[in-house]
């Protein structure tokens, strides 16, 4: 029986039910009958119901009446609705969960890059102590990519997932139907806007401000934004959030060609990731070059770095003629012939919550969808002050 021949066979004798039991309230009947269609293999596990549309076209109701059902179902566990797709058969029920490996899956990117191995060890700490274990995998950079080295990781048997999401198109379908397979997943750095998935994240609109705030502090109207052109990764957007706040707290303009965004995010390391550095730093130069800012707040700490050198192509001294400061904290920035001030993101603390997150879903404690975000503090180095003692402020 082909799918349309199901729903409506299925609807119509939803009709029959809802004619014969008019003191059951219609939402109850119209969830029954799913429900029930459901359990005789009518709707498989990972199937589509009938949409809202055919429903309310079929059964001569309200669409609030076939909203109010497909809830019902929802709340039951029978079925789990899917932003812009629709309601969609659970593929596993809740209880299966505990036979799954004592193993939690971690997608992260290259750990060649700086601050993936830290959050690593707070994933792994925060899982070892309470007897499980990681199974981490790098996501690649591209939605294939992400979508296979997942499904090799899923496919081992783990009891939930941690994901620090690809850059300017991280599926959110993929993970939407590994979470209708009853699977746990947490996303770590950034979130997926208007997906009800746990995130753990960094504050990145109160770094961002604590920066700016800092640099006005130092004297500083002028203040450039350079960013790459991921802008709608949340942590990026919110740290141009911050970065405007501050300017608005300060009483002053947002003026849009201090904002240098035009650089693609890097994703190798090596050989390619030097020469896409190379471009950067000229891309940035001629930026400086044609703009006044006097200080720059860069998105993190390897575009900072970019920017100092772009100053010194210019021949411009860092921080007399221009202030940098950047976000991360990596273990360079402290180590430079001028010290960059940046924002410390608590990363080891980020991967010790998303276990704990991760757990608890696990374990059936979680219930409701959770965003953590945890505090950053800014430390100030000399590429912002002309004298620099060491300081550390709460963002």
């Amino acid at each position: 029986m082909s799918a349309r021949d199901r729903e409506g066979g299925t609807t119509k004798l939803m009709t029959e039910q809802t004619e014969r039991a008019g003191h059951i309230p219609i939402h109850r009947q119209i969830a029954d009958r799913l429900a029930e269609a459901i359990a005789q293999g009518d709707y498989p596990p990972g199937s589509p119901l009938p949409s809202e549309a055919r429903l309310v076209r079929e059964l001569g109701v309200s669409r609030g009446t076939v909203r109010h059902a497909l809830s019902t179902l929802n709340s039951r566990g029978l079925t789990e609705a899917v932003p812009s797709r629709g309601t969609f058969v659970r593929r596993l029920s809740p209880a299966k969960i505990e036979f799954r490996r004592r193993v939690v899956g971690v997608v992260v990117p290259s750990v060649a890059m700086p601050y993936v191995p830290a959050v690593l060890a707070g994933i792994e700490e925060g899982l070892h102590a309470h007897g499980y274990s990681m199974l981490a995998g790098s996501n690649g950079s591209s939605r294939e990519q992400q979508a296979g080295r997942v499904k090799r990781i899923v496919d081992e048997g783990v009891s939930g997932l941690i994901v620090y999401p690809i850059d300017y198109e991280p599926d959110p379908e993929l993970f939407a139907r590994l979470s209708l397979g009853g699977l746990p997943i947490v996303f770590i750095d950034r979130h997926l806007i208007g997906r009800p998935f746990d995130a753990v994240v960094a504050d990145n609109v109160g770094g961002a401000f604590s920066a700016v705030t800092h640099l006005i502090a130092q004297g500083h109207r002028r203040i450039a934004f350079v960013s790459t052109d991921n802008l709608t990764t949340t942590s990026v957007a919110e740290r141009i959030q911050g970065y405007e706040q501050a300017l608005a707290a300060a009483g002053i303009a947002a003026d849009p060609s201090l904002v240098f965004a035009r650089l693609r995010v890097g994703k190798t390391w090596g050989d390619d990731y030097r020469i896409a550095n190379q471009d950067n730093v000229e891309r940035i130069r001629r930026f400086l070059a044609r703009s006044d800012a006097t200080a720059v707040f860069a998105l993190h700490d390897h575009l900072a770095l970019e920017v100092l050198e772009a100053a010194r192509a210019l021949g411009r001294n860092v921080p007399r003629e221009l202030a940098v400061a950047g976000f991360d904290d990596d273990a360079l920035a402290g180590a430079l012939s001028t010290p960059l001030t940046t924002v410390v993101q608590p990363r080891e603390r980020i991967g010790r919550v998303a276990a704990e997150v991760v757990l608890d879903r696990i374990a059936g404690r979680r219930t409701e969808v959770a965003r953590i975000v945890l505090p950053t503090r800014l430390v100030v180095r000399a590429s912002s002050v002309t004298s620099a003692p060491l300081e550390a402020m709460p963002a």
